[in-house]
């Protein structure tokens, strides 16, 4: 199995507040791995650190390495990042144009102005997430005319259309129904063959349906990461088995 992401000793810091302390973790290529833990734990804030949103956040420091494909991420220019490691985030975020040019957007900025091309790569994202046949005949219309579940997908099929190897999806179901959330689920186990995908989930149950790692974050620190079923099953940290168990968070 390879390593596509390798994190040593990374600390973060907002000014004075020290968010993230001493992470170490290897992300695995073509898996799902999950972030768990209670409510400002930092695992939002770490998985930002993967594709540098975090760069956008006025005195946001960060010490210790953090390695994409063998490279220091800090080395590698952000929008080819973005381009590489592509994000989806908890409530659908559309933009205010057609279906067709929400998913065109990111290769039209990257130059791409052949029509068969955009025709062809569009249609084919929106197969790949299980919506094209939905909207079909519908391509003009908003994005923001669809429903929540759906404009996730939208998003999930924008992401795609960029070619990314890396997708970040920060709770992307909850702002979702239990049917919705069920098509994302289903969804994110089809593109794990062709994706790593980093997931930030409030949801113990879904981490365990989906995820093949979990990391369990508290207080800013990994207290356990291993394969998902050991964690739920035979966590090693008291505070582990103490959250899964729900006696806090």
């Amino acid at each position: 199995m390879n390593t596509i992401f390798t994190v040593k000793d990374l600390n973060l810091k907002y000014g004075n507040n020290h968010v993230l302390h001493d992470i170490n973790i290897d992300i695995l290529e073509n898996k799902i791995t999950a972030f768990i833990g209670p409510s400002g734990c930092g695992k939002s804030t770490f998985l930002r650190c993967f594709n540098r949103m975090n760069d956008l956040i006025d005195n946001c420091k960060i010490m210790g390495q953090l390695n994409y494909n063998n490279n220091d991420i800090l080395q590698v220019n952000s929008i080819d990042l973005r381009t590489k490691v592509g994000m989806v985030f908890q409530s659908p975020n559309p933009f205010p144009m057609s279906i067709f040019d929400n998913v065109a957007y990111g290769p039209r900025c990257q130059g791409i102005k052949n029509k068969v091309f955009l025709n062809d790569l569009v249609t084919q994202s929106l197969k790949n997430v299980g919506l094209y046949e939905e909207v079909k005949d519908r391509l003009k219309e908003s994005g923001l005319s669809l429903s929540g579940g759906q404009q996730q997908r939208l998003c999930i099929a924008r992401c795609i259309a960029m070619r990314p190897e890396v997708i970040l999806m920060d709770e992307p179901t909850s702002a979702l129904d239990p049917i919705a959330t069920s098509k994302i689920e289903e969804l994110i186990l089809e593109l794990k063959k062709d994706y790593t995908i980093i997931i930030v989930t409030h949801n113990m149950q879904q981490a365990t349906r989906i995820s093949d790692y979990t990391a369990f974050f508290l207080l800013g620190e990994i207290m356990e990461y291993g394969e998902t079923k050991q964690i739920f099953k035979n966590p090693h940290n008291k505070k582990t088995e103490d959250y899964i168990a729900g006696r806090f968070g």
